[in-house]
């Protein structure tokens, strides 16, 4: 764990399942943490981390879904976007 960063740990384990794969994410009070992440055939996938973010993107042709999860003075909130 980075100095400075609260374990997510809370027990609030949360699926997030699109088009393109699941995502799973441990929701803390202050952070989140990602467990894992799982294209679907014939998707592609990248994961970015930051200190008050996360952002996994599932690409496909010409299609892109990310589940993007962010905290920052507040409890972590997820948002799914679909490009």
């Amino acid at each position: 764990m980075d100095a400075g960063k609260a374990p997510a740990g809370d027990g609030d384990v949360r699926s997030y399942p699109v088009d393109g794969g699941r995502v799973v994410l441990d929701l803390g009070s202050q952070s989140a943490e990602l467990v894992s992440a799982t294209p679907e055939a014939g998707w592609q996938m990248q994961v970015w981390k930051q200190d008050f973010w996360i952002r996994v993107t599932f690409t496909r042709d010409d299609r892109e879904i990310s589940v993007f999860c962010t905290w920052h003075d507040s409890a972590p909130r997820v948002q799914v976007d679909e490009r």
